[in-house]
């Protein structure tokens, strides 16, 4: 039987995206005054407690089955979310946001790798489309100037989320969506502090300058203020515990390729978000806004059928993809 996304899903998964498109503005006030890693661990170590206080016996009572698919999912949404904000840093909210887009056109082919789904032509086209248009915001703007760092961390990110949005649909249908949640976040702030502690105990055992200057920045001294501390309990509360609850809910009862179409919306909202909180959007010209079409284009193309038998086809892809192919995961795995 073929699992259909009702409209209360994609309500759902609309508003988590609206969500996650404010926290570029929120994350990279942080990131002015924090170091990436130590944000990331108070906001799911924060996240990970209120899961734990409001699902105790999801998390003591976890099986070994649950727990894997749990981590699974932690370690790549850790990996992710590190990698994306280490690179906001060095870029803007928006670019940000858009590069992250990129994830969307990517979910069809991890499908394929993973559960053996075919990527049809439109997710051909809407991946040439995309890359064309990430180019065009990547390339250095003169001679001799280099890609900037935020840009290649942000972009490497996207691999880790279009795997995360995969495996979340396959194991959200196979285990509880509040489990599935709790584990996540538990796995992630357990990576983040292991990171954290790992940095410090480098710090404290090998010579200062030894050590690369991105390590050195996560042992910066933390700068509390009353807005830091109401960002982290935005970012932890709103953007991870309600927003990873909807999220895995909303992902069992739609394929990955559906959620990916509504996730990407995030950088239109992120966009949104930076003209209202900053003013303006940090574009870096006409090529970039150009960059940015065609990468929305992709997005929208990526899942545009363009006839009633293209249409029965999708419905078939999304039926195999909700179930997806366990002996091919277990391959892969």
């Amino acid at each position: 039987m073929r699992l259909k996304a009702n409209l209360n899903a994609d309500a759902a998964m609309l508003a988590t995206t609206v969500i996650w498109g404010s926290t570029f503005v929120v994350a990279k006030d942080i990131l002015e005054r924090w170091p990436p890693i130590p944000y990331l661990l108070f906001r799911f170590a924060l996240a990970a407690i209120i899961l734990a206080v409001l699902f105790p016996k999801l998390l003591a009572g976890a099986r070994f089955s649950e727990w894997r698919a749990g981590a699974t999912l932690g370690l790549l949404i850790s990996t992710g979310i590190a990698l994306q904000a280490a690179g906001q840093i060095y870029t803007t909210p928006s670019k940000s946001a858009f590069i992250t887009g990129l994830t969307t056109p990517l979910v069809p082919f991890v499908a394929f790798m993973l559960l053996r789904v075919r990527p049809n032509i439109e997710n051909l086209l809407g991946v040439l489309l995309a890359s064309l248009g990430g180019a065009l915001m990547l390339a250095p703007q003169e001679s001799g100037s280099g890609l900037l760092a935020g840009d290649l961390l942000t972009l490497a990110a996207t691999g880790f989320f279009a795997t995360h949005v995969v495996l979340t649909g396959y194991y959200a249908r196979r285990f509880s969506p509040r489990q599935l949640t709790v584990l996540q976040i538990t796995t992630a702030a357990i990576v983040f502090l292991s990171l954290w502690g790992g940095i410090w105990l480098c710090a404290s055992l090998v010579n200062e300058g030894s050590l690369p200057q991105f390590v050195l920045r996560e042992t910066v001294p933390l700068v509390w203020s009353a807005r830091v501390v109401w960002q982290l309990v935005y970012l932890s509360v709103v953007a991870t515990v309600i927003t990873f609850l909807i999220w895995t809910w909303g992902q069992s009862r739609m394929s990955a390729t559906h959620a990916a179409i509504i996730f990407s919306l995030e950088p239109v909202f992120a966009t949104l978000f930076a003209v209202a909180v900053r003013g303006r959007a940090e574009w870096i010209g006409g090529r970039g806004a150009v960059g940015g079409a065609l990468i929305l284009a992709g997005l929208i193309v990526s899942e545009v059928r363009w006839s009633g038998k293209a249409r029965s086809e999708k419905a078939a892809a999304e039926e195999d993809e909700d179930y997806g192919d366990e002996e091919a995961l277990e391959e892969a795995s």
